[in-house]
């Protein structure tokens, strides 16, 4: 197709950094790493990378604009191939999902078992990030669509549920029945894609200090059980991780939609569109 083995091999290294670490995931040598890159420069008659120090290897400006677009194209070339596959009566492919770590092993890992079975010729890739992470994710291409949280800003999203944070106390606990952010009783135990959905919604000061952020809403759920704090949860996630443990609210109240969202919904790829269908149904 479009896409050539230097072109591939420039986007690993621009994910990762690293040329080392490109080698493995490729099961290739480093040097043929470093000729592929060295091939393309002179091909386009620009510098992709240079070093730094303290960071490694990092893109040049136009660099960043030649990845952007070479994701375009690889997103172009998987369009084709499915296509193709679909005139054959097959869905096959490749369909890579963004999502916020606390939907990847609740509302995701429910559609994913049953799309598999459906559609074993699809090579699912599932990235994870926060909120921010995964807007941009959609917007460079590098995701077919993101499952997340409101707000959804310019894309195009379908609301596959209602939800709203709640705090989750440890079991022996004084008589509390709800939890201010703004003045919290206790040090609040929360994963970073939550943390970032509360800034995007109170707008006052918040007592930072008194935040703990951890990676993942399994994290804070059992440093709640410790004793360590109060977790502040989605409702959705303490159903699915914690289930039966009561719930308290939290003021302000913090209401969003967990949603699909794309640069366009209706010009997914085939084995997008079967995905979407299939979570959509599983969570109506």
């Amino acid at each position: 197709m479009m896409m050539n083995r230097n072109l591939e091999i420039f986007i690993k290294v621009a994910e990762c950094g690293s040329i080392t670490r490109v080698a493995k995931m490729l099961y290739i040598t480093q040097p043929a790493v470093s000729n592929a890159i060295s091939k393309l420069e002179t091909e386009l008659n620009v510098k992709l990378f240079f070093r730094d120090k303290r960071n490694g290897l990092l893109l040049t400006d136009v660099g960043q604009k030649i990845l952007f677009l070479a994701k375009q194209i690889e997103d172009l070339d998987n369009r084709i191939a499915q296509t193709a596959y679909l005139e054959n009566h097959f869905v096959e492919g490749r369909l890579r999902i963004a999502a916020l770590t606390s939907l990847v092993s609740t509302i995701l890992s429910k559609a994913l078992k049953e799309y598999r079975t459906a559609f074993p010729g699809v090579t699912v890739e599932i990235r994870e990030g926060s909120p921010n992470d995964i807007f941009r994710m959609v917007e460079e291409h590098t995701v077919d669509f993101a499952v997340s949280c409101s707000p959804f800003g310019k894309f195009d999203s379908i609301t596959l549920c209602r939800d709203r944070m709640a705090a989750m106390f440890p079991k022996e606990y004084p008589d509390v029945s709800e939890v201010d952010l703004t003045a919290p009783p206790n040090l609040l135990i929360i994963n970073k894609p939550a943390f970032e959905t509360i800034l995007d919604h109170v707008k006052q000061p918040l007592p930072v200090e008194k935040f703990l952020q951890v990676q993942t809403a399994e994290t804070a759920i059992n440093m709640v059980l410790d004793g360590i704090g109060i977790g502040i949860l989605s409702e959705y996630t303490m159903d699915t991780l914690a289930a039966g443990y009561r719930k308290y609210p939290v003021n302000p109240e913090i209401a969003f939609d967990i949603g699909i969202f794309a640069n366009d919904l209706d010009d997914l790829t085939p084995a997008a569109v079967e995905f979407v269908r299939l979570i959509t149904q599983q969570t109506a």
